[in-house]
């Protein structure tokens, strides 16, 4: 009976301490991520807000960011308090995330989807987009799909050069880009990472002033 005893007790101080090491391991990359987004996003909008999510992460709005209008950006992470559930889900593939959604300041006039040919969606993705049309990246088509609802604006939208570098340096991260003409405009969902935070807001604005210039008739 005793042995049982301190079986549970035992299981009970590892379960306990897992969660509190999973947690403060959660609050201080948010903490990290936070300090690398606001420092930047401060630069461009005078109004941020900041939504928490507890451990699992929290959001950034901001009511107008360079070349976009209101803009939310979704840091998603693991639940690592519980450890045979966060393990399971590593097995399973799940990383931490961070999604961009944002308004141009311009309503698009077609739709694109860029997605990667690794990706657990794509079979599913493709089967809903057969209609659309394909575009090739040059710089990406090794690693990304690309399919829109209008080749000849998709074409131009994706031949802007800066557009393509800022896309490069995220590529590897990253998991979809939606441009859509219903709001959110504008949708990319990357892997987590440090490194990519700053070059993923660039993106976003890059696609905010590509679309502007289409749309203006200016590319």
């Amino acid at each position: 009976m005793e042995f049982f005893l301190y079986v549970i007790v035992g299981l009970v101080f590892v379960l306990t301490t897992g969660y509190l090491i999973g947690m403060k391991y959660n609050y201080k990359l948010q903490k990290n991520i936070w300090e690398i987004l606001s420092k930047d996003l401060k630069k461009y909008s005078k109004k941020v807000k900041f939504k928490s999510y507890g451990s699992s992460g929290f959001a950034i709005l901001c009511n107008k960011l360079e070349n976009l209008g209101k803009t939310e950006i979704d840091v998603l992470l693991c639940a690592r308090e519980i450890i045979l559930y966060y393990m399971v889900a590593k097995l399973k593939g799940a990383k931490d995330k961070i999604h961009v959604k944002a308004n141009f300041l311009v309503k698009p006039s077609f739709e694109l989807e860029i997605i990667r040919r690794d990706s657990k969606f794509i079979e599913s993705s493709l089967q809903h987009l057969k209609k659309w049309e394909n575009v090739e990246v040059e710089a990406t088509s090794n690693q990304l799909v690309v399919k829109t609802t209008n080749k000849r604006l998709g074409t131009n939208l994706l031949s802007d050069k800066k557009l393509i570098m800022k896309l490069s340096k995220v590529k590897n991260s990253l998991e979809r880009i939606s441009i859509s003409k219903d709001e959110p405009h504008l949708i990319i969902i990357c892997k987590l990472d440090k490194e990519i935070i700053i070059p993923l807001i660039d993106l976003a604005r890059t696609f905010g002033n590509s679309m502007t210039n289409i749309v203006h008739g200016k590319q």
